[in-house]
């Protein structure tokens, strides 16, 4: 299936909460979305075949760093390498802005996740307690750019 990146829309909200409610425990509603969809230094990318949106990420651009706000596959979509796609789009979004590092949490029990992340070269930094809604800490990664990505 050949898939790509377009730019989130308002018109795209009620899938990106769908995609929220399917893949988060504490998903964001419509209007934390839309919120975020209008800051300027918020990037909402989509992933499409052209007829349905089965991903999303999100990344703020902040100074010289990005911080990874969201990458979600609905799970039918899960294990077929969508999420390493949007990591790399993200690190390539980071080194064409030139910035020097990509930062996220994580949360402490989303081992899939962690092995993402850490595929590419994100190193555990540190930790939030009690980050999330139900108390669960978060894993901080950063990845240091400038270096070779894999």
């Amino acid at each position: 299936m050949k898939v790509f990146f377009r730019e989130a829309e308002i018109d795209d909200l009620e899938i990106l909460e769908f995609i929220e409610r399917q893949c988060f425990r504490d998903p964001w509603n419509a209007d934390m979305l839309s919120s975020e969809l209008s800051m300027s230094h918020s990037v909402y990318l989509v992933l499409t075949d052209g007829e349905n949106i089965f991903g999303y990420l999100s990344y703020l651009h902040i100074l010289d760093e990005l911080h990874i706000m969201n990458v979600a596959v609905l799970p039918d979509y899960q294990g077929n390498g969508y999420g390493r796609l949007m990591v790399k789009r993200i690190i390539d979004d980071a080194q064409a802005k030139e910035a020097v590092a990509i930062t996220l949490e994580v949360r402490e029990s989303n081992y899939r996740a962690q092995k993402l992340y850490e595929g590419f070269g994100f190193a555990l930094a540190g930790t939030r307690p009690h980050y999330y809604m139900d108390k669960e800490n978060a894993l901080i990664y950063w990845l240091e750019l400038g270096g070779d990505i894999q």
